[in-house]
Protein backbone atom coordinates (compact mmCIF):
# COMPACT_ATOMS: atom_id res chain seq x y z
CA UNK A 1 0.00 0.00 0.00
CA UNK A 2 3.16 2.17 0.21
CA UNK A 3 2.38 3.74 -3.80
CA UNK A 4 -1.03 4.49 -3.36
CA UNK A 5 -1.06 8.52 -2.71
CA UNK A 6 0.98 8.69 -6.18
CA UNK A 7 -1.45 7.60 -8.46
CA UNK A 8 -3.46 9.53 -10.69
CA UNK A 9 -7.47 8.56 -10.95
CA UNK A 10 -8.23 10.47 -13.39
CA UNK A 11 -7.26 8.93 -16.37
CA UNK A 12 -4.87 11.62 -17.61
CA UNK A 13 -1.52 10.70 -17.55
CA UNK A 14 1.39 13.34 -16.71
CA UNK A 15 3.95 14.55 -19.07
CA UNK A 16 7.03 13.81 -18.06
CA UNK A 17 9.93 15.89 -19.31
CA UNK A 18 12.43 15.24 -21.99
CA UNK A 19 9.95 11.76 -23.17
CA UNK A 20 7.93 11.23 -25.98
CA UNK A 21 4.52 11.01 -26.15
CA UNK A 22 3.00 7.52 -26.74
CA UNK A 23 2.30 4.16 -25.72
CA UNK A 24 3.22 3.85 -21.77
CA UNK A 25 5.96 0.99 -21.54
CA UNK A 26 4.50 -2.02 -19.70
CA UNK A 27 6.73 -2.65 -16.91
CA UNK A 28 5.89 -3.41 -13.31
CA UNK A 29 5.60 0.05 -12.50
CA UNK A 30 2.46 -0.21 -15.28
CA UNK A 31 1.33 -3.16 -14.01
CA UNK A 32 1.06 -1.71 -10.14
CA UNK A 33 -0.91 1.08 -10.91
CA UNK A 34 -3.12 -0.89 -13.19
CA UNK A 35 -3.89 -2.91 -10.41
CA UNK A 36 -4.66 -0.03 -8.00
CA UNK A 37 -6.45 1.23 -10.61
CA UNK A 38 -8.71 -2.05 -10.78
CA UNK A 39 -8.97 -2.39 -7.04
CA UNK A 40 -10.61 0.97 -6.38
CA UNK A 41 -13.15 0.14 -9.02
CA UNK A 42 -14.01 -3.59 -6.96
CA UNK A 43 -12.67 -5.32 -10.04
CA UNK A 44 -10.00 -7.87 -8.15
CA UNK A 45 -9.84 -10.43 -11.30
CA UNK A 46 -8.23 -7.82 -13.15
CA UNK A 47 -6.17 -6.39 -10.33
CA UNK A 48 -5.06 -9.97 -9.58
CA UNK A 49 -4.08 -10.52 -13.26
CA UNK A 50 -2.44 -6.97 -13.10
CA UNK A 51 -0.46 -8.16 -10.04
CA UNK A 52 0.39 -11.66 -11.72
CA UNK A 53 2.24 -9.43 -14.61
CA UNK A 54 4.22 -7.23 -12.32
CA UNK A 55 5.83 -11.27 -10.72
CA UNK A 56 6.02 -12.76 -14.18
CA UNK A 57 8.07 -9.86 -15.23
CA UNK A 58 10.08 -9.79 -11.49
CA UNK A 59 9.73 -11.56 -9.26
CA UNK A 60 11.69 -9.98 -6.30
CA UNK A 61 8.83 -6.98 -6.34
CA UNK A 62 7.12 -7.29 -2.85
CA UNK A 63 4.19 -5.40 -3.83
CA UNK A 64 2.78 -7.53 -6.29
CA UNK A 65 3.55 -10.90 -3.89
CA UNK A 66 1.78 -8.68 -1.17
CA UNK A 67 -1.04 -7.95 -4.06
CA UNK A 68 -1.56 -10.91 -5.46
CA UNK A 69 -2.00 -12.21 -1.66
CA UNK A 70 -4.85 -9.29 -1.38
CA UNK A 71 -6.87 -10.44 -4.63
CA UNK A 72 -7.27 -14.26 -3.50
CA UNK A 73 -8.90 -12.94 -0.31
CA UNK A 74 -10.90 -10.30 -1.99
CA UNK A 75 -11.80 -12.76 -4.35
CA UNK A 76 -12.91 -15.45 -1.60
CA UNK A 77 -10.01 -17.57 -2.42
CA UNK A 78 -8.75 -18.18 1.01
CA UNK A 79 -6.34 -21.09 1.40
CA UNK A 80 -5.11 -20.54 -2.02
CA UNK A 81 -4.15 -16.53 -0.76
CA UNK A 82 -2.27 -18.20 2.55
CA UNK A 83 -0.42 -20.47 -0.27
CA UNK A 84 0.55 -17.60 -1.51
CA UNK A 85 1.59 -15.67 1.68
CA UNK A 86 3.75 -18.63 2.28
CA UNK A 87 5.48 -18.07 -0.54
CA UNK A 88 6.12 -14.62 -0.77
CA UNK A 89 7.35 -15.19 2.98
CA UNK A 90 10.29 -17.67 1.79
CA UNK A 91 11.14 -14.64 -0.75
CA UNK A 92 10.70 -11.34 2.21
CA UNK A 93 10.54 -13.67 5.72
CA UNK A 94 10.85 -9.94 7.72
CA UNK A 95 7.58 -8.33 6.24
CA UNK A 96 4.99 -7.75 8.37
CA UNK A 97 2.01 -7.03 5.43
CA UNK A 98 3.04 -11.22 4.45
CA UNK A 99 1.84 -12.68 7.79
CA UNK A 100 -0.62 -9.85 8.05
CA UNK A 101 -2.12 -11.02 5.08
CA UNK A 102 -1.79 -14.34 5.70
CA UNK A 103 -3.75 -13.88 8.90
CA UNK A 104 -6.98 -12.21 7.06
CA UNK A 105 -6.52 -15.66 5.01
CA UNK A 106 -6.53 -18.09 7.79
CA UNK A 107 -9.48 -15.80 9.50
CA UNK A 108 -12.15 -15.41 6.90
CA UNK A 109 -11.39 -19.35 6.49
CA UNK A 110 -12.50 -19.66 10.13
CA UNK A 111 -8.95 -20.39 11.40
CA UNK A 112 -8.71 -18.73 14.09
CA UNK A 113 -5.84 -19.88 15.92
CA UNK A 114 -3.90 -19.32 12.76
CA UNK A 115 -5.02 -15.98 12.21
CA UNK A 116 -4.44 -14.95 15.93
CA UNK A 117 -0.81 -16.11 15.74
CA UNK A 118 0.34 -15.19 12.10
CA UNK A 119 -1.46 -11.21 13.24
CA UNK A 120 1.19 -11.91 16.42
CA UNK A 121 4.49 -12.56 14.14
CA UNK A 122 3.42 -8.90 12.08
CA UNK A 123 3.14 -6.70 15.19
CA UNK A 124 6.18 -8.46 16.72
CA UNK A 125 8.20 -7.99 13.72
CA UNK A 126 7.92 -4.55 14.45
CA UNK A 127 7.75 -1.45 12.45
CA UNK A 128 4.11 -2.15 11.87
CA UNK A 129 2.53 -0.32 8.29
CA UNK A 130 -1.13 0.75 8.35
CA UNK A 131 -2.33 -2.77 6.90
CA UNK A 132 -1.15 -4.77 9.88
CA UNK A 133 -3.10 -2.92 12.28
CA UNK A 134 -6.06 -3.00 9.52
CA UNK A 135 -5.80 -6.76 9.26
CA UNK A 136 -5.29 -6.85 13.06
CA UNK A 137 -8.66 -4.89 13.74
CA UNK A 138 -10.49 -7.32 11.29
CA UNK A 139 -9.64 -10.07 13.19
CA UNK A 140 -10.11 -8.88 16.79
CA UNK A 141 -13.56 -7.11 15.55
CA UNK A 142 -15.55 -10.11 16.65
CA UNK A 143 -13.88 -10.62 19.92
CA UNK A 144 -12.91 -7.65 21.23
CA UNK A 145 -14.85 -4.70 19.55
CA UNK A 146 -12.88 -1.59 21.29
CA UNK A 147 -9.70 -3.19 20.58
CA UNK A 148 -10.27 -3.24 16.82
CA UNK A 149 -11.37 -0.07 17.14
CA UNK A 150 -8.51 1.12 18.60
CA UNK A 151 -6.19 -0.87 15.91
CA UNK A 152 -8.24 0.87 12.97
CA UNK A 153 -7.38 3.93 15.19
CA UNK A 154 -3.33 2.93 14.59
CA UNK A 155 -4.04 2.12 10.82
CA UNK A 156 -5.26 5.62 9.89
CA UNK A 157 -2.21 7.18 12.20
CA UNK A 158 0.43 4.79 10.35
CA UNK A 159 -1.24 5.49 7.04
CA UNK A 160 0.14 9.02 6.41
CA UNK A 161 -0.10 10.46 2.88
CA UNK A 162 -2.33 7.45 2.14
CA UNK A 163 -4.85 8.30 4.84
CA UNK A 164 -8.03 8.33 2.42
CA UNK A 165 -6.98 4.97 1.31
CA UNK A 166 -6.79 3.29 4.63
CA UNK A 167 -10.17 4.41 5.18
CA UNK A 168 -11.75 3.07 2.81
CA UNK A 169 -10.44 -0.19 3.70
CA UNK A 170 -11.27 0.59 7.19
CA UNK A 171 -14.72 1.45 6.51
CA UNK A 172 -15.34 -1.93 4.43
CA UNK A 173 -14.08 -3.74 8.08
CA UNK A 174 -16.79 -1.41 10.19
CA UNK A 175 -19.52 -2.28 7.29
CA UNK A 176 -18.80 -5.80 7.39
CA UNK A 177 -19.22 -5.42 11.32
CA UNK A 178 -22.17 -3.21 11.35
CA UNK A 179 -20.78 -0.27 12.28
CA UNK A 180 -22.31 1.62 9.53
CA UNK A 181 -22.06 5.13 10.98
CA UNK A 182 -18.85 5.56 11.45
CA UNK A 183 -17.92 3.92 7.60
CA UNK A 184 -20.27 6.62 5.88
CA UNK A 185 -18.09 9.23 7.78
CA UNK A 186 -14.82 7.33 6.42
CA UNK A 187 -16.24 6.68 2.93
CA UNK A 188 -17.44 10.54 2.39
CA UNK A 189 -14.13 11.31 3.07
CA UNK A 190 -12.91 9.12 0.51
CA UNK A 191 -15.00 10.01 -2.31
CA UNK A 192 -13.78 13.33 -1.88
CA UNK A 193 -10.53 12.48 -2.20
CA UNK A 194 -11.26 9.92 -4.97
CA UNK A 195 -14.38 10.54 -7.05
CA UNK A 196 -13.74 8.11 -9.60
CA UNK A 197 -13.55 5.49 -7.47
CA UNK A 198 -16.20 2.87 -7.96
CA UNK A 199 -15.73 0.92 -4.81
CA UNK A 200 -15.86 3.61 -2.39
CA UNK A 201 -19.07 5.22 -3.98
CA UNK A 202 -20.20 1.20 -3.69
CA UNK A 203 -19.32 0.64 -0.11
CA UNK A 204 -20.79 4.29 0.69
CA UNK A 205 -24.29 3.45 -1.01
CA UNK A 206 -24.23 0.17 0.60
CA UNK A 207 -23.63 1.72 4.24
CA UNK A 208 -26.48 4.56 3.24
CA UNK A 209 -29.42 1.82 1.78
CA UNK A 210 -28.74 -0.42 5.00
CA UNK A 211 -29.22 2.82 7.19
CA UNK A 212 -32.36 3.39 5.01
CA UNK A 213 -30.98 6.45 3.67
CA UNK A 214 -31.86 8.35 0.31
CA UNK A 215 -28.71 9.66 -0.58
CA UNK A 216 -27.82 5.77 -1.16
CA UNK A 217 -29.38 5.74 -4.59
CA UNK A 218 -27.54 8.76 -5.90
CA UNK A 219 -24.20 7.28 -4.28
CA UNK A 220 -24.68 3.83 -6.22
CA UNK A 221 -25.14 5.19 -9.64
CA UNK A 222 -22.07 7.09 -9.19
CA UNK A 223 -20.68 3.63 -8.96
CA UNK A 224 -22.02 2.40 -12.06
CA UNK A 225 -21.67 5.17 -14.06
CA UNK A 226 -18.01 4.77 -13.10
CA UNK A 227 -18.00 1.15 -13.38
CA UNK A 228 -20.99 0.32 -15.97
CA UNK A 229 -22.73 -3.34 -15.45
CA UNK A 230 -21.22 -4.22 -12.12
CA UNK A 231 -23.25 -6.58 -10.49
CA UNK A 232 -22.78 -5.95 -7.19
CA UNK A 233 -23.59 -2.28 -7.67
CA UNK A 234 -26.58 -3.37 -9.56
CA UNK A 235 -28.11 -5.61 -7.42
CA UNK A 236 -27.33 -3.33 -4.11
CA UNK A 237 -29.40 -0.72 -6.04
CA UNK A 238 -32.30 -2.87 -7.33
CA UNK A 239 -32.41 -3.77 -3.19
CA UNK A 240 -31.87 -0.27 -2.40
CA UNK A 241 -34.09 0.43 1.14
CA UNK A 242 -36.17 3.27 1.10
CA UNK A 243 -35.64 5.97 3.67
CA UNK A 244 -37.24 6.97 6.71
CA UNK A 245 -39.96 8.98 5.93
CA UNK A 246 -40.97 6.85 2.38
CA UNK A 247 -41.43 4.13 5.32
CA UNK A 248 -43.41 5.91 7.99
CA UNK A 249 -45.61 7.23 4.76
CA UNK A 250 -46.60 3.85 3.98
CA UNK A 251 -47.42 2.63 6.87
Amino acid sequence: MTRFSQLEFDGADKEKPNEQIGEPVHDTAYYYKEAIRCRLAGDFELALRNYSRMLEMNNMRFEGWLGQTLMLIELGEYAEAAIWANKALDLFPQQPELYAARAVAYHRDLKKADAIKSSDTAIDIGNQSAYVWLSRAEIMYPRKHSVAENCLSKAISAAGKEGALVKLEAARIMKHYGNRHAAIEYLNEVVRVFPKSALAWYELGCCQSELGLSAAKAALEQSLILRPRWNAAENALAKCKPSFLKRLFRR
